[in-house]
């Protein structure tokens, strides 16, 4: 995977969200290193609270953006990070996410 688009990708998601970002994590085939070509670019993006109808037109501009520069599909799911912690020792994707997921960025 190029770290490029990862950081590319990383800065901005914290542009466009700033201080609600809790973490970012790349998970799926990239994060267990069995991608192919054919692969998608899995991401958690878990936020303190939900999307507004302005933040997730700029999150689907970003991603957009990305796939075609990069030749990659970056699938960005957003989790409200309250659910989350609720959930995460429960729900398959979530118990999936926190074992075999990368952080590539959280909040200090």
């Amino acid at each position: 995977m190029d770290t490029n688009a990862l950081n590319e990708l990383v800065e901005g998601i914290l542009a466009i969200f700033n201080t609600q970002v809790i973490r970012i994590v790349l998970y799926g085939s990239y994060a267990r290193e069995t991608n192919t070509s054919e692969s998608d670019v899995d991401i958690a993006l878990l936020l303190n609270g939900n999307l507004n109808e302005n933040t997730e037109d700029k999150l689907s501009d970003l991603v957009v953006d990305l796939n075609l520069k990069y030749d990659k599909v970056f699938s960005v799911i957003d989790i409200d990070y309250a659910v989350f912690k609720k959930w995460e020792k429960v729900t398959p994707f979530y118990k999936n996410v926190n074992k075999e997921g990368i952080v590539l960025w959280k909040a200090a």
